[in-house]
């Protein structure tokens, strides 16, 4: 895997980004209002594309290799009142060598293409034992412990600010929207606080003892660096984790990578029908994060 290597200050792929922008617009495609990403055994029936699929290595300058579980394709969605969203079935992993501008490549990008909100979705270890396996948790805040950051460097002013508030990176509108939704559809949405790790080693029981006491209701490995960046950028964020497994130590046995696919697998429907209910309530397009 032919992975950009650091050659100076990171500029967050600027020139990448512009040129990528450029390609999506002289083939005149049209301009996403929404990005949509979900996570480990989370791919979502959603309808025909309007546009796509592509694989990832059509839109991202750089070599790409998915995860298990993660399809790594992208696809234009035309929602039922003529708007469009894109959607990333898969994301990229720090853990698997990218740069943190590397794994927020395509939140940037469809915020350059004029996108205003961002939906992401992770498969996720619950701390707390009345959110088993099986629950969907709205994230209302994150603590960042990758050690990474997707806005160190020299990046574009137009961006964002230098030093962004992050008081409000998940959008107090769209998470009480969501949980309205999954009321009214029957389905219990928790709330909490995510943990980002970098990976892809599980935390041992200690880690998840310490991790408790930090006040954090799920661990996981992504979703925080692409929040940080969308929020940077000006996208309202709603974030929600599928609980796949309880944290190490808090249940007997070991965690397995395909215990976290099974789980997404079989959850899908109820995440399906939560997100296309959000995106037929029209709360993405709205500008308010009242």
């Amino acid at each position: 895997m032919n992975l950009r290597k650091n050659t100076g200050p990171d500029t967050g792929l600027a020139d990448e980004l512009e040129e990528s922008r450029k390609r999506w617009l002289d083939a005149g495609r049209p301009r996403p209002e929404a990005l949509l990403v979900t996570g480990s055994g989370l791919s979502l029936d959603l309808g025909a594309p309007a546009a796509g699929p592509w694989p990832f290595e059509d839109l991202l300058p750089f070599d790409v290799e998915a995860v298990e579980g993660h399809e790594a394709t992208i696809e234009l969605v035309e929602t039922p009142d003529g708007r469009f969203l894109l959607y990333c079935r898969g994301r990229l992993h720090a853990y698997q060598g990218y740069t943190p501008a590397q794994v927020v490549y395509l939140v940037r990008l469809a915020a350059l293409l004029g996108a205003g909100s961002l939906v992401i979705t992770n498969a996720a270890g619950s701390l707390r034992r009345d959110s088993p396996p099986g629950s969907i948790v709205v994230l209302s805040d994150h603590v960042n412990l990758t050690g990474l950051n997707p806005l160190r460097g020299r990046l574009p002013a137009s961006w964002g600010p230098r030093f962004p508030d992050l008081a409000d990176a998940y959008d107090p509108a769209l998470r009480r929207r969501f949980v309205e939704l999954g009321h009214d559809a029957g389905i219990p949405v928790g709330d909490g606080v995510y943990l980002g790790l970098l990976g892809p080693s599980y935390e041992t029981p200690a880690e998840i003892r310490a991790y408790q006491t930090l006040g954090v209701d799920l661990v996981g490995m992504s979703t925080v660096l692409e929040v940080i960046a969308a929020s940077h950028m000006g996208l309202r964020v709603l974030g929600f984790s599928l609980v796949t497994n309880m944290g190490v130590g808090l249940v007997d046995g070991p965690v397995d990578h395909e215990d976290v696919l099974r789980v997404g697998s079989s959850a899908a429907a109820d995440v399906a029908r939560l997100t296309s209910d959000l995106i037929a309530d029209g709360v993405l397009w709205r500008a308010t994060s009242n």
